[in-house]
């Protein structure tokens, strides 16, 4: 999601509350993530109505929501804080019936932003992952993660431990993971016959945990060592 709401001009005679539910819906329907999605316009109503009734006329004002604020002025999402954050997401969860689909493009996009440098992942996988991850985690949390990850700069940073596994298995479903890693242990120079045993002896759970470790931000070269180095002295002592 953009980082920003635009929000749009507002009537003279309307309360500060109507004026904010105006400026709000304006902004969905002007937001290009949603551009193409064909968000109606009663479904940013209700998002902004949502949203000004979860965070108060108050904390919209001091965001820079009401009736005096200039046409096409931007509020930086990331100034909400973790429950206003979830207050919008549940909104658009809520009022936005194909959220699902926004969803699926924006973790895509997300994905290919910040891929794991050990496996590269093309558009199709990407969006195999994103379709995999909203099956498990449910919307409003994907949103807030979404605005979280702008606010922190990384998406992976703010994912829970089960969200990680939940990210883990998808890439493990999409990707061919396995073939990856052992491409990369060929091209330094080990013979086919060394491969096809660590091959045998490197286990689905082996691989799973090397690839957890690069999600949750640990050293996935330390873990891919301790996980393979058994198999790799069982292969290279034959």
């Amino acid at each position: 999601m953009a980082g920003a709401l635009v929000l749009g001009a507002c009537g003279e005679e309307q309360s500060e509350e109507e004026a904010m539910v105006e400026a709000i819906s304006a902004s969905i329907l002007q937001d290009e993530t949603f551009a193409g999605y064909g968000i109606a316009e009663e479904e940013a109503d209700c998002v902004a109505e949502s949203t000004v009734t979860g965070l108060g006329v108050g904390r919209m004002s001091e965001l820079g929501f009401g009736g005096d604020t200039p046409s096409e002025e931007e509020i930086d999402l990331t100034e909400l804080d973790d429950d206003e954050v979830e207050v919008l997401a549940r909104s658009m969860d809520d009022c936005i019936d194909d959220v699902d689909d926004v969803l699926v493009d924006t973790v895509a996009a997300s994905i290919l932003e910040e891929p794991q440098a050990t496996f590269p992942i093309d558009e199709a996988q990407a969006r195999c992952v994103a379709e995999a991850v909203i099956g498990e985690i449910p919307s409003a949390r994907l949103i807030t993660i979404g605005v979280q990850g702008e606010r922190s700069g990384s998406t992976v940073s703010d994912l829970r431990p089960a969200e990680i596994d939940v990210f883990a298995d998808a890439y493990t479903a999409c990707i061919d993971v396995r073939t990856i890693l052992l491409d990369g242990i060929r091209a330094s120079g080990t013979a086919d016959s060394v491969i096809e045993c660590l091959d045998d002896n490197i286990s689905d759970d082996d691989i799973d945990t090397i690839f957890t470790a690069g999600l949750a931000g640990e050293d996935a070269a330390a873990t891919a060592q301790r996980i393979l180095s058994p198999a790799v002295d069982a292969c290279t002592d034959r």
